[in-house]
């Protein structure tokens, strides 16, 4: 009985933990945050969300690793830089196609 007790215990935490998103939520609601800036045409702040989604990408870029393969992770590096860069000249139309492909390719590493 304490077996088969032991076991449930064991594959109830294991699918527990198979629901939460590795670092996915981070990402997700940062970007929600840099849609309202953009919707407000709040530069200063844009660039500096765009520059602290690059500081989570940084941090979480082993989970991203594990998740996802070398293309998809590099691109994402590359997004979030060209992100960065449109910020910085005020395009809100680079800066929209930037945010979109940063999301794509998260919706791409996320989807399991």
């Amino acid at each position: 009985m304490k077996k088969i007790t032991i076991v449930f215990i064991l594959l109830l935490s294991m699918l527990s933990g198979c629901s939460n998103q590795v670092g996915g939520n981070d990402f997700f609601k940062h970007i929600e945050q840099l849609e309202q800036s953009l919707d407000a045409s709040n530069w200063n702040k844009i660039t500096n969300q765009a520059e602290a989604l690059e500081e989570i990408f940084v941090s979480n870029k082993w989970k991203i690793q594990l998740l996802g393969d070398e293309g998809e992770y590099e691109g994402l590096h590359e997004s979030i830089n060209n992100l960065i860069a449109a910020a910085k000249e005020k395009d809100s139309t680079s800066t929209r196609l930037g945010l979109a492909t940063v999301k794509s390719i998260l919706g791409e590493i996320y989807s399991l």
